[in-house]
């Protein structure tokens, strides 16, 4: 499948009925058909189940006393004779896709290819019964063979995320691939236990900080996701659509819980691996404030148990403050202050209606368009004032105009 340079393999583009066969048999082997078209779509705030909640699971029954001998979901029946597995069909050719999908040449085909994207969002969906039990949609997949899915349909979005579009004709299409989207990308990041600090993840793990380590590779990699799937604006109506406020705002909680807050956590932000783990959660936080609806904005900034501002601003503050290291940081710290920005203003972001420009601004003597003496209300840093002009007069944000204005309207005081 792949050749012999790195990025170079097969290109899909040359056998396209042929991977619409192999998809067919994907899809023959997991569900025995295609989805439902008539299930009537549900709103309602869904369990997201978490990959460690999975993972613990599977290790709890692995490790009973004669687990072999215990026929489960995904077991193969003995009638197949010998025949392979189901399951085990639907594992290599999810395998065979995550590596195709690391050749340059089928980007495009990919990440344009809608079935191929919704299909391999229902393998990963897994339900709750009435007795709390587990279990695949698939019939054919174990939880085990359920963790490895997911794990493979996660790096292939990464390569796929792109040039995505959760916008398509189909209403129902809409909505499976955003609502399965999203709780895959959540699962591996909203877990209490591991929605924890930098330097409280590298103790989780139980390797010493002077070893080197590395941030989580499965979190890392949906956050890599999100941040990418989000970065259209269409993506981002789709989600804020279809997506419950208690998701966007249970995955928005779990990242601010992620950001460094003591010394200890900024020390390991001079590693190139932590600092793109922390610029992908500023920009995946930035996203959710960006779709979120103005009310759930609302809930956030004023959310003191959280505590969004202060752990923003702290951010900001080591990372501007940092003289040595203060251009590696720039970047980071302009898309916090944006993000403050957004949820400061709480407004719909999707509000096309809003004119760009007050009315009768222009040569009226009322100002220029952005003016911020047009701003209401106290700004989200309107108590820091005197460490705000203290940055403000930095040479990196005095030669960026967008920062130093948004940053200046979070200043803002109300006389």
């Amino acid at each position: 499948m792949r050749g012999a340079t790195p990025g170079s393999g097969f290109p899909l583009i040359q056998a396209p009925e042929l991977f619409d066969e192999v998809l067919d048999l994907l899809e023959e082997q997991a569900f025995a058909g295609s989805e439902d078209s008539n299930v009537v779509l549900s709103h309602t705030n869904p369990e997201i189940i978490t990959h460690r909640e999975l993972y613990n699971l599977v290790c709890e029954s692995e490790n009973q006393p004669f687990a072999i001998l215990v026929s489960n979901q995904g077991s193969k029946d003995l009638k197949l004779g010998p025949l392979q597995r189901p399951g085990d069909i639907v594992l290599a050719i999810t395998n065979i896709i995550r590596n195709l999908s690391t050749v340059h040449d089928n980007f495009d085909f990919l990440s344009r290819h809608t079935r191929l994207i919704d299909l391999m969002l229902r393998l990963c969906t897994v339900s709750r019964d009435a007795n709390g039990t587990l279990s695949p949609a698939s019939s054919v997949l174990s939880l085990g063979d359920l963790i490895r899915v997911r794990r493979d349909v996660l790096y292939t979005l990464s390569t796929a995320a792109p040039n995505i579009q959760l916008s398509t004709s189909s209403p129902r299409i809409n909505f499976r691939m955003a609502t399965r989207s999203f709780h895959l990308i959540s699962s591996y990041l909203i877990d209490p236990v591991e929605a924890v600090p930098p330097m409280a993840l590298v103790q989780l793990v139980g390797i010493p900080p002077s070893g080197n380590p590395k941030p989580p590779g499965l979190a890392d990699v949906a956050l890599e996701v999100f941040s990418r799937l989000s970065q259209l604006d269409s993506n981002r109506q789709i989600y804020s659509k279809h997506i419950h406020q208690c998701s966007l705002m249970s995955l928005f909680e779990a990242l601010v819980h992620r950001l460094p807050v003591v010394d200890a956590d900024f020390q390991m932000m001079i590693r190139e691996p932590w600092l793109s783990y922390l610029e992908k959660i500023v920009i995946v936080i930035y996203s959710l404030a960006f779709l979120a609806p103005p009310e759930l904005k609302q809930k956030l900034k004023t959310n003191r148990a959280l505590g969004f501002r202060p752990v923003m601003w702290r951010l900001v503050q080591k990372l501007l403050m940092n003289h040595e290291m203060r251009g590696h940081f720039t970047i980071c710290s302009k898309r916090a202050v944006e993000a403050m920005k957004v949820l400061d203003d709480a407004e719909d972001c999707f509000d096309t209606a809003k004119p760009t420009a007050p009315i009768m601004s222009f040569g009226m003597g009322y100002g220029e368009v952005g003016d911020n003496s047009s701003e209401k209300g106290t700004g989200l840093l309107g108590g820091h004032r005197a460490v705000t002009w203290e940055i403000l007069m930095l040479h990196e944000v005095v030669k960026d105009e967008a920062f130093f204005g948004e940053l200046e309207s979070l200043s803002r005081v109300e006389c």
